[in-house]
């Protein structure tokens, strides 16, 4: 397309001067502006659109360079006619004179007053220059919905303005097919839009229901919270914020039913089945029940504890029986505030009044974009740089139809639970304001909101020791084991890899790798006459965390010394700032020996990696153990 518009503008004879206004008062820069809006006549000549928007009407050089390219197009005309930003009041009235003999409508009306621009749809929309970057980036909100193409005027013309386009831009990348840059006077930015995004749902919905198709692949895979981890581990682990809503589910004591609502890529899905739930998986996009299916199709025996439904979660016919727990995460944001209501009630009348809760994550905290992007817009402008005021990205502005503030979280919960509880995570933790004092500063910071609802008493203390792990006793620590079956013989110096351990907890208490005493695991390096070579080796954090009478297996990350040798390899749980758990594996140290890859013959360091492979984790596996299981697993 480039190529096109340069050859056409070379080629182009086209002279704005024949039909400018006599009187502008920027008159003594015609000369120099007969490229530039020869260029304008270009693009139009390319991109033959038949319907044409404009943001910033004034005098009509533009929309008149369009119509001369395009002269059978229809052009709708937006202007506020104030002098601002290069603006002259009076400039519409020559514009609707010279344009006169063209299909052209011009509406008199400022576009940051508008939630939509006029009209349906365009082939074309110019958001003229020489604004400031809030201007432009609300105005480039309006057009990604409505545009096929959209020519941004002044890209280069201010700083706010180019750093306000790149901001849009990076936040909006999904919408995005294609850019084209062209310096020239002020510097034009041409955006191709995916039509097949950004026709896909009319704005303003009154109903989640019509959202449902734009619930893609793309989106659950490159835009929907966790995908990055998901990517990893195709749901083998977790992020930060589904691993709470699983915590503090299981708080209240392990479920024996699920209902996982608006279950996305299945993530709490296959947690809660991995602990022998059944749980019921409900999405109403085809595309989220296909990735939890890829999600589970790993593990048969947790695939069978799982039910998947491709429906709505406001769907009665989804529902057969009560349920232990059920968890909205990410949910309740996606649905208009009549459809939330009425999933509280439904929820509410399958949870046992004795036991059960519904578990809640949503984001954003709706008072983190009304009160802290604005503080921190200012300090950056302060600073000499620019942030606009909210940073949504695309799917964000499109899905996010009743962002949650805490006060209307609590007050609609309130009304079919007794007993709610709600706080806000912030960076540091997801407990946020459960284990610490948040102050005004604190609660605007804060970008989500947890939430529990109960017919049953709510023990606040509980659910806050989910997010953190405490000391634990003598008695406590002393009945944990660890057991080791596989290991590399031998590995090069240096050379990073993983055993896997079976560590059993018999306690009452949940081992997770959070503050004040992280529960992690580690190992010692021990030479043949027993002195420490390395005692304190590399941490692997216990992710999941490991609940109350159940065992499971970690990959724990080792390396190898840097000398060569024959090693004694000593793996032990440890709790931070507290004390390694030296008994926990009672047996004989594994025993292997570390050669240097430069003069070990036929080791070398494929040959390591080949032989540390076969210390990598089976398929991580959790199970009861009886609450008077024996010290030993």
């Amino acid at each position: 397309m480039l190529d096109r518009i340069l050859e056409t503008y070379r080629a182009s004879t086209y002279d704005f001067r024949q039909h400018a206004y006599p009187q502008d008062p920027l008159s003594d820069r015609f000369e120099e502006w007969i490229a530039y809006y020869r260029l304008k006549w270009a693009i139009a000549k390319v991109l033959k659109p038949a319907t044409i928007l404009e943001i910033g009407v004034r005098y009509g050089y533009s929309a008149r360079a369009f119509l001369d390219a395009c002269p059978h197009a229809r052009l709708v005309g937006i202007d506020a006619d104030l002098p601002a930003y290069g603006g002259h009041p009076g400039a519409v009235d020559w514009a609707e004179q010279s344009l006169r003999n063209f299909d052209v409508l011009i509406v008199r009306e400022n576009s940051q007053h508008l939630t939509r621009l006029p009209g349906h749809s365009y082939d074309l929309i110019h958001i003229d220059g020489q604004q400031d970057g809030d201007g432009t980036y609300h105005d480039l909100d309006l057009s990604i919905r409505q545009a096929r193409h959209i020519l941004v005027d002044g890209y280069y013309w201010t700083r706010e303005n180019f750093l306000a386009v790149n901001e849009w831009i990076w936040l909006n990348k999904t919408a995005v097919d294609s850019v084209v840059i062209i310096p020239g006077y002020a510097g034009e930015f041409i955006l191709q839009t995916k039509s097949d995004l950004t026709s896909a749902v009319e704005p303003n919905v009154a109903s989640s229901l019509p959202l449902a198709k734009a619930y893609t692949a793309d989106y659950y895979l490159n835009d929907c919270g966790g995908y990055a981890e998901w990517r990893r581990s195709k749901g083998k682990s977790v992020d930060p914020r589904l691993q709470a809503v699983a915590d503090v589910g299981m708080a209240i004591g392990p479920p024996g039913r699920v209902a996982d609502l608006g279950a996305g890529r299945g993530e709490l899905t296959r947690l809660f089945a991995e602990q022998g739930a059944k749980v019921t998986a409900i999405d109403y996009s085809v595309n989220a029940v296909q990735l939890i299916e890829e999600t589970l199709k790993d593990d048969e025996q947790t695939r069978q504890n799982v039910d998947i439904i491709c429906d709505s979660v406001l769907s009665l016919s989804v529902y057969d029986k009560e349920y232990d727990l059920f968890v909205a995460s990410d949910l309740v944001e996606h649905l208009v505030p009549d459809e939330v209501d009425a999933l509280y009630k439904l929820v509410s009348q399958r949870i046992p009044l004795d036991k059960g809760a519904l578990v809640i994550h949503t984001a954003p905290n709706l008072w983190n974009y009304r009160y802290e992007h604005p503080r921190q817009q200012k300090m950056a402008r302060q600073a000499g740089f620019w942030l606009p005021r909210a940073r949504r990205t695309w799917y964000e502005r499109l899905m996010h139809i009743n962002e949650q503030n805490p006060r209307v979280l609590k007050r609609q919960l309130s009304r079919y639970f007794p007993n709610v509880l709600v706080w806000f995570a912030d960076g540091e933790s997801m407990g946020g304001s459960l284990i610490r004092r948040f102050r005004i500063a604190d609660l605007r910071r804060a970008t989500s909101l947890f939430a529990i609802a109960s017919h049953a008493p709510i023990d606040r203390d509980q659910i806050a020791n989910v997010f953190c792990m405490l000391q634990l006793n003598a008695d406590e620590s002393d009945t944990i084991r660890l057991t080791i079956d596989r290991y590399p013989e031998r590995i090069s110096i240096g050379n990073e890899f993983t055993v896997p351990a079976v560590l059993y907890n018999p306690t009452d208490k949940r081992l997770a790798s959070l503050k004040p005493n992280p529960f992690q695991l580690s190992y010692h390096w021990l030479d043949e006459q027993g002195n420490f070579i390395v005692y304190d080796g590399l941490r692997t954090e216990l992710r999941p965390p490991l609940l109350a009478h159940q065992h499971a297996t970690y990959a724990v990350r080792i390396k190898a010394p840097e000398k060569p040798g024959r090693y004694a390899l000593r793996v032990r749980p440890v709790q931070e700032m507290a004390a390694w758990l030296e008994h926990a594996n009672p047996g004989a140290d594994v025993i292997i020996l570390v050669e240097d890859a430069d003069t070990s013959g036929s080791i070398h360091m494929t040959d390591a990696i080949s032989l540390a492979s076969t210390a990598q984790p089976a398929e991580r596996s959790t199970e009861r153990i009886g609450k008077n299981a024996s010290r030993k697993p």
